[in-house]
């Protein structure tokens, strides 16, 4: 991703002067934004620091993000892997059953809040909790479409007969991040292999399968 690479050159101040414009400009602001969230937290984060690191001025940020909060968000979601990067797809192989599908999702969570981007997923969170609108924002766009996945491969599993009617709902398809949201996020614990394993054999799995 062209985010990753810009994230690369401009994380930090002091590098070269380069000029800019159009897309280059907007990768190197969100490579910025997600530096500056990932050292200093969403407290400290500040639009002056992004502009210094990214090189540029205050007022092409707010050009293109009227708030901070619609900045953070944009950074963030820039270096997280979209769904269909788990294999979360409706090409999806037939050979591979819902179980295994889950066991994939939760590795692909695990391994990003495991990465630098759980340090910034952290602290948006926990942020979340007193900011509406960025709580707001967090739901709509990191979310939901992570969540409408989750939800569309339970559908596969009933039409499959793998998973019981009436369990591709929204609430059941929180249940698996939130459970590795809390134990990585909220308890700083470390998720092993087996970790995951046993939380999609006594918990996901329980709750899904065909009674």
């Amino acid at each position: 991703m062209t985010s990753r690479s810009a994230r690369r050159e401009s994380g930090a101040p002091g590098a070269p002067q380069q000029r800019r414009r159009g897309a280059a400009l907007e990768d190197a602001i969100r490579a910025a934004a997600f530096a500056e969230l990932s050292e200093a937290g969403y407290h400290a984060f500040s639009v002056e620091s992004v502009a210094a690191r990214a090189q540029t001025g205050k007022g092409s940020i707010y050009r293109r993000w009227p708030t901070k909060q619609e900045l953070v968000m944009d950074a963030l979601l820039a270096e997280l892997p979209e769904p269909n990067d788990f294999g979360i797809s409706s090409a999806m192989d037939d050979a591979i059953t819902t179980a295994d599908a889950l066991r994939l999702v939760a590795r692909g969570i695990a391994g990003v809040i495991a990465s630098q981007a759980g340090d910034a997923i952290r602290a948006i969170k926990f942020e979340a909790m007193v900011d509406p609108e960025l709580a707001e924002l967090v739901d709509q766009r990191f979310q939901a479409p992570r969540r409408d996945a989750l939800t569309s491969l339970l559908r596969r599993g009933i039409e499959r007969g793998e998973v019981r009617p009436g369990a591709d709902t929204e609430l059941v398809a929180d249940v698996l991040p939130a459970v590795l949201i809390h134990r990585m996020i909220t308890q700083r614990e470390k998720v092993t292999a087996q970790d995951i394993e046993t939380i999609i054999e006594q918990i996901v799995i329980p709750l899904v399968e065909v009674r």
